[in-house]
């Protein structure tokens, strides 16, 4: 998890790299990402991966805006992780 906090010291793939940097730009500038980055992409990745990539980049922005909204906090966890469901779940 830390290496997505700071992904300029992961030990991820050129390809990897250039879509966490995207994801990264199209989080913070949502208006685009610059050319290059765009452009670092494209050497990696083809057009329908890159849809898929901005794709999920857009759910989980769109997830944090809407938890952010309304105050949901996300650092609930059940109260023992090893616990049965309830009747009737699986």
């Amino acid at each position: 998890m830390n290496c997505l906090l700071d992904s300029g010291n992961a030990e991820f793939t050129p390809a990897e790299r250039a879509a966490v940097a995207f994801a990264e730009e199209l989080t913070l500038k949502p208006h685009g990402v610059a050319d290059a980055t765009f452009a670092e992409l494209r050497r990696h990745w083809n057009d329908r991966q890159i849809v898929e990539i901005a794709a999920v980049a857009c759910m989980f922005n769109s997830f944090n805006r809407f938890n952010n909204a309304l105050g949901v906090d996300l650092t609930v966890y059940p109260k023992s992780l090893d616990a049965k469901p309830p009747a009737g779940c699986a």
